[in-house]
């Protein structure tokens, strides 16, 4: 049954079907949550309250987007709230360069072993300075290279226009090739030469 089905029937009186669209999005929304707490207790106490906002929100959906998208909006917003009111500068330790996430992206894909050693040990201070960057950057890089969205995809969750989203993708990568190679010197900078 598509989401949007089960939403009418939930409209309607069949409050226990909303248990489906939870199993549906839980993990990507525990996922987007976890990217911003980097604690597991934290994010399951985020994803519950993300789930109870859209269910007392469903009255709102319009049936004009996809609910995934509607869904990860509200997702995005409650964990930048979440991120402002506990002033917290964590990202998400699962991204690294076994996992083939962001830093692979981020940083050159060459196969030499030397690389990927110096990728390893550099691995901390991306994460760092991937925290540090201010919430609409950081929001964008986790969307697009943790959660693997499209650009238009983000646009939809963040109600912007595509060309903002690309712009401060942009702007995301030169601040942290930028930030980076403050931390970063000599041969260590080679790393970054595909940002």
């Amino acid at each position: 049954m598509k989401d949007e089905d089960i939403i009418r029937l939930i409209l309607k009186g069949d409050c226990e079907l909303y248990s489906e669209l939870i199993d549906r999005y839980s993990s990507k929304v525990y996922s987007t949550a976890y990217s911003y707490t980097h604690n597991h207790e934290e994010a399951r106490d985020l994803v519950q309250e993300i789930f109870i906002k859209v269910y007392g929100s469903l009255r709102n959906f319009k049936f004009e987007a996809k609910f995934s998208t509607w869904l990860y909006r509200i997702a995005v917003n409650s964990c930048i709230d979440w991120s402002r009111k506990s002033k917290s500068k964590t990202i998400m330790a699962a991204w690294s360069v076994e996992d083939g996430n962001i830093l692979d992206s981020l940083i050159s894909d060459a196969d030499d072993p030397e690389e990927k050693v110096l990728r390893q040990e550099h691995k901390e201070a991306v994460i760092n300075t991937v925290a540090c960057l201010p919430e609409i950057y950081k929001t964008v890089l986790i969307l697009y290279y943790f959660e693997e969205l499209q650009i238009q995809e983000i646009s939809n969750i963040l109600d912007c226009p595509k060309k903002t989203i690309e712009t401060r993708l942009y702007r995301a990568k030169g601040i942290l090739k930028s930030m980076l190679k403050q931390e970063l010197s000599g041969g260590e900078l080679y790393e970054l030469q595909n940002l």
